[in-house]
């Protein structure tokens, strides 16, 4: 057997196709991407709120972007779906821009801590953020307030109580 087969490259993004979009405002938009491969949505082992993923647009470049939908577990709550938010501020952002749905980009991750959601169980708290900042405490925010993930807009306060 060789290595290449035991051990995947690292540096290999798997492929997403866009699902869908959303403008959040003129220049912030959220991309809703699938597995265009059924097996690596398969292995997928999910994330939790607070990690990143490095998004791959071929031709223009690589950008970091938390993941901003609720977590998705292996655990039959359907094919794994990953939801990132950018503003359209340089090469690759605006090239992603430009994309529409059925188009592919490249998706390593995630990557990065997570929010220590089991130790803020049973405490009251209030995360304040804006602008494009609150793409990574999304996640966080569907998982506990938002029975739909399309409930959850992005606000300037978003007040989590646990």
């Amino acid at each position: 057997m060789q290595l290449a087969e035991i051990a995947p490259n690292p540096y290999h993004p798997n492929l997403m196709r866009i699902a869908g979009f959303s403008d959040e405002t003129p220049d912030v938009r959220t991309l809703r991407l699938e597995f265009a491969d059924q097996g690596e949505a398969e292995a997928f082992a999910g994330w939790q709120p607070g990690q990143f993923g490095q998004f791959t647009v071929f031709g223009a470049g690589e950008s970091v972007f938390a993941i901003a939908n609720r977590p998705w577990h292996p655990n039959g709550d359907g094919p794994p779906t990953i939801e990132c938010t950018f503003r359209a501020i340089g090469k690759v952002t605006n090239a992603l821009r430009a994309m529409s749905p059925g188009q592919t980009i490249g998706f390593r991750g995630p990557y990065g801590n997570h929010f220590p959601l089991d130790d803020w169980k049973g405490k009251g708290l209030v995360f304040i953020g804006g602008g494009i900042g609150m793409a990574a405490l999304r996640s966080a925010c569907l998982l506990y307030t938002s029975p739909s993930p399309r409930d959850f807009k992005y606000d300037l306060v978003c007040r989590l109580l646990l």
